[in-house]
């Protein structure tokens, strides 16, 4: 069962050469969990999905199982050429990673035109593929930004086989009607975004799963259980400004810029470089980001 507090939607660090840096990955999943991660979820877009080979994908995942060794659960994304035979021989392989909760990418297991009816048919063949196996859902925004209705939402809650759900409508209101047609069944839902998680919070959403969770995933952590403990008081909501603020400068260069702020906290060897969007970053801005993120935390933790 998913818990609260973040779910990173991990980086995967690259060596010199452009493979996978399995090492850093290790480092990485112990950090992360060391600095309270309620789960862990590779192989999402953060961690350039798109731009890994199936081999890697189901590589990436096994190697965060294995290091995380049930100190927290792991899901990762199943990803499909699209269509429900193809749907479930990619959940049948992520499976067998042993990961805790194979997840499917909306964006993925319906084309833009598809009508919204035909994803049972693939969730039907996907949990036939693997009896028993646990599920979650993510409205990814990459290829195309595909959010469910309410009411298949609360048709995938009521197979009680998903648990996990990455909600990425950053509109509270649709939050809380998602978590309204969960009551009773396995699923948590959580918030893709820092900007109104203590909002989320609120109305019953169990943590966060985005940007900021990469790099600072205690702060994300103690964020939660304030929201969840005082509900929107000043310090709740000046720490919710200050993680906001820094994922935003972040931004224009993400992967790139969070795998730096990674090794400037963590000192992990962790590279900078990107499949997905290559870019160059400003370490000095980025020393500043954190310089700044860190002393609003600070600031918090000291009222």
């Amino acid at each position: 069962m998913p818990t609260s507090g973040p779910y990173p939607v991990m980086l995967t660090p690259y060596a010199e050469d452009g493979t996978v840096d399995f090492d850093a990955l290790d480092r990485y999943t112990d950090w992360l969990i060391e600095h309270g991660s309620g789960g862990l979820f590779p192989v999402a877009l953060s961690g350039e999905m798109y731009d890994l080979s199936d081999e890697e994908r189901l590589a990436v995942a096994a190697r965060v199982v294995a290091r995380a060794a049930g100190r927290v659960p792991v899901a990762a994304a199943a990803v499909a050429a699209g269509g429900a035979d193809d749907t479930a021989a990619a959940v049948g392989r992520m499976a067998a990673t042993e990961v805790d909760v194979v997840v499917l990418v909306t964006s993925v297991a319906l084309a833009e035109g598809d009508d919204e009816r035909m994803l049972r048919t693939a969730v039907d063949r996907a949990l036939a593929a693997v009896p028993g196996v646990a599920f979650g859902i993510y409205e990814c925004p990459l290829p195309y930004h595909r959010l469910l209705s309410d009411d298949t939402v609360a048709w995938l809650a009521a197979t009680g086989r998903f648990t996990f759900f990455k909600e990425t409508s950053h509109d509270v209101d649709r939050m809380a009607e998602r978590v309204r047609r969960a009551i009773g069944t396995p699923m948590r839902i959580y918030n893709a975004g820092i900007e109104n998680l203590a909002e989320s919070v609120a109305v019953g959403v169990t943590g966060m799963s985005g940007w900021i969770a990469n790099v600072y995933p205690d702060a994300v952590a103690e964020l939660t259980a304030l929201a969840e403990a005082e509900g929107l008081t000043p310090r709740v909501l000046e720490l919710q400004r200050a993680l906001t603020e820094a994922e935003q400068r972040m931004g224009p260069t993400y992967p790139s810029s969070a795998k730096r702020l990674v090794r400037l906290r963590s000192g992990i060897a962790f590279g900078d470089s990107s499949r997905w969007r290559p870019a160059p970053v400003d370490g000095a801005e980025l020393e500043r980001v954190l310089a700044e993120a860190d002393a609003a935390i600070a600031g918090v933790r000291a009222r």
